[in-house]
């Protein structure tokens, strides 16, 4: 005879004494521990508590008002200890009520020994094995609730059978209520560009019985949408079938943000690299149309003088203004670009009001005659800023205004425009149309570079973003309110002007009709006969093609009162000319000029920034040479003197 499991004790809970006592002997001759036996429910759930079996033997028609199937009921809920029945009753209906409680085992009186011992030890074997699976379904079911990733498990029909926390707080569905839905009810992923509808991924997984990738946008229970990332893949059974899905995902929508931003930094370095090489190449020949042009329309005021103003030369001075005016034009889109990899200095202290009227000016030919428009400019401190590029902040932002109104009747197409002082000092300006409105999924995107909604028009979505620079560089703020259907409003907010700043000291001014004597060093030979045609009426120009025939010359005679060097040059570049300057001539490094097409190399940037020596931009303006020459004798004078 088999002996039972050591240790194992068997509680008897039968109304009969003597069938009682027939048991226990027989149970303690098995090898098992039968320290009591029991004749009523409460005895049973009281010994239970006392002793803790391992086995319950339970007879179905015992004492007092509850049956032994409702007692085994009770000790399995409070106590989780396995029953097997042991009954004389074998119709249907007690049958089934006793499968109700799930026992293990059922016996019909009178049981043969083999039949007990048999039947106690599958059933305490099968109770010890469902313990055991109980423990690790309880331990998977806890890591699954306590990782930080998204957890969504369905049966082979793709219903739901399981979430975690996580699942349900970016679901917006709690367990309860997703158990038995189809997943795709409660999983609802849309393309994150487009917005259309994606198949579920954990159908698709039970459907091709292999991982799939997750990668979209989760709209939630109350709609919020979230980026989401991960992979989704059939649960396979020992038999090899697939009994269900598994899908595990987690929010990516920082990541992707940063992400963005990156990719975005990285295109618009890209850009700033590409915009400064070209503005190089540009500003080089654009540099002898704008003097070229400069020195033909003084040439014509001249003949003005001479022959009056005849048709033919009013004709021929119109055409080369616009051509100088379309010049400027090409420089200043140059500089917009520019703007991108490098803002604009902060420049003086400004009346924001009079930049504001300059800009509805500006802007007039996209608001006449369409759009009403208010001003309402309350006293405002000085801010400051560079007039032109915070003047191209606002006619940027009234174009935009203007057009987003075109569609708007003329009675109810209204732009308002105010200056405030905010609490914290700071000057405010705020830009309000009654306008189509911005939808809200784009209103944080509209500053970002290359973003636009106007392709169709030509759109570059370059605007707002250079907007945003200019504003940024200044220390101020730009952002924006809009409702679809009501208007958009900008807010600008800029720092106030300190008010410590001293009136620079007189300088004398040179004696009249100073001549000066300059060197003029580029590599290129045409902007050196621009140079000589420009200055060269008044002063003594020398020059020189290229940095090392400047040295050459400087050797034989370096008697300069104002050098322009042009900063990059093939070979020797205008910044290793200043430093063999400050070896050799030293009284000569503060008098250079730096001439710059555009300063786009890591060196020549810091070199520039780190320099006091003055700085002009080709294409230079006719007369800004010149006026260069004057200041620098200038301030000669006031050293000497």
């Amino acid at each position: 005879m088999t002996p039972a499991p050591p240790g194992k004790t068997v509680l008897v809970v039968e109304d009969e004494r003597v069938v009682a006592k027939d048991l226990q002997h027989t149970l303690v001759r098995l090898g098992y521990r039968v320290p009591v036996t029991v004749a009523s429910a409460e005895d049973a759930i009281r010994a239970v508590a006392e002793e803790c079996p391992d086995i319950v033997l339970m007879d179905i028609r015992i004492k007092g008002e509850l049956d032994g199937i409702e007692t085994a009921r009770i000790l399995r809920r409070r106590f989780d200890v396995p029953v097997v029945y042991l009954t004389a009753y074998a119709d249907s209906e007690t049958v089934a009520r006793a499968k109700s409680t799930e026992p293990l085992g059922y016996l019909l009186k009178p049981v043969k020994l083999d039949e007990l011992r048999t039947t106690l030890e599958v059933a305490l074997h099968k109770y010890e094995m469902e313990r055991r699976l109980r423990e690790r379904e309880q331990w998977f079911s806890t890591t699954l609730r306590s990782i930080g990733d998204a957890v969504v498990s369905t049966d082979a029909g793709g219903r739901v059978t399981f979430m975690n926390p996580v699942a349900e707080s970016l679901t917006g569905w709690t367990t309860t209520e997703a158990r038995g839905r189809h997943v795709s009810e409660v999983v609802n992923l849309v393309d994150e560009k487009t917005q259309a509808q994606l198949e579920n991924p954990i159908s698709s997984a039970l459907r091709s019985g292999r991982v799939i990738h997750v990668d979209g946008s989760l709209v939630a229970r109350e709609g919020h949408r979230r980026a989401i990332a991960d992979s989704a893949a059939p649960i396979v059974g020992d038999d090899g079938s697939t009994v269900g899905a598994v899908m595990v995902f987690r929010d990516v929508s920082d990541q992707r943000k940063v992400q963005h931003d990156l990719e975005l930094t990285d295109r618009l370095a890209s850009l700033g690299t590409m915009v400064a090489s070209v503005a190089h190449e540009i500003n080089n020949p654009l540099t002898l149309v704008l003097g070229g042009i400069g020195m033909a329309l003084e040439e014509l005021k001249r003949r003005k003088r001479e022959l009056g103003s005849p048709q033919w030369l009013e004709e021929l001075t119109t055409t080369l203004s616009q051509a100088e005016y379309g010049s400027r034009q090409i420089r200043n889109i140059v500089s917009d670009l520019r703007t991108l990899s490098r803002p604009p200095s902060s420049g003086a202290a400004i009346d924001v009001r009079r930049v504001l009227g300059w800009a509805i000016e500006a802007a007039a030919h996209e608001l006449r005659g369409r759009v009403r428009v208010t001003t309402s400019f309350a006293k405002t401190p000085r801010v400051k800023a560079d007039e032109t590029r915070l003047g191209q902040v606002f006619v940027n932002l009234l174009v935009n205004a203007a057009q987003s109104m075109a569609s708007c009747a003329r009675d109810t197409a209204k732009l308002e425009l105010t200056t405030a002082v905010a609490p914290d000092g700071l000057v405010v300006v705020e830009i309000v149309d009654s306008g189509t409105g911005i939808p809200p999924e784009l209103l944080d995107k509209i500053f970002d570079p290359f973003f636009t909604t106007k392709k169709d028009s030509g759109g570059t979505g370059l605007g707002l973003s250079i907007c945003k620079g200019i504003v940024g560089s200044l220390g101020g703020t730009i952002s924006v309110e809009s409702a679809v259907g009501v208007g958009t409003t900008f807010r600008i907010a800029l720092l106030p002007a300190t008010d410590d700043v001293h009136p620079a000291p007189s300088i004398p001014p040179p004696p009249a009709e100073q001549v000066a004597r300059v060197l003029f060093i580029d590599d290129e030979p045409m902007i050196l006969k621009l140079a000589q045609r420009l200055l060269g009426a008044q002063h003594d120009v020398v020059l020189a093609e290229g940095a090392e025939a400047a040295l050459e010359h400087l050797s034989n005679d370096s008697r300069f009162d104002v050098v322009f060097c042009d900063v990059l040059m093939p070979g020797f570049s205008g910044i290793d000319l200043h430093e063999q300057l400050l070896l050799r001539f030293p009284e000569l490094a503060p008098r250079v000029v730096f001439v710059s097409a555009s300063a786009f190399t890591a060196r020549s940037v810091d070199f520039l920034s780190s320099v006091p020596n003055r700085c002009i931009s080709k294409p230079f303006e006719r007369g800004q040479l010149e006026q260069t020459v004057v200041k620098i004798l200038r301030e000669q004078g006031a050293r000497a003197s």
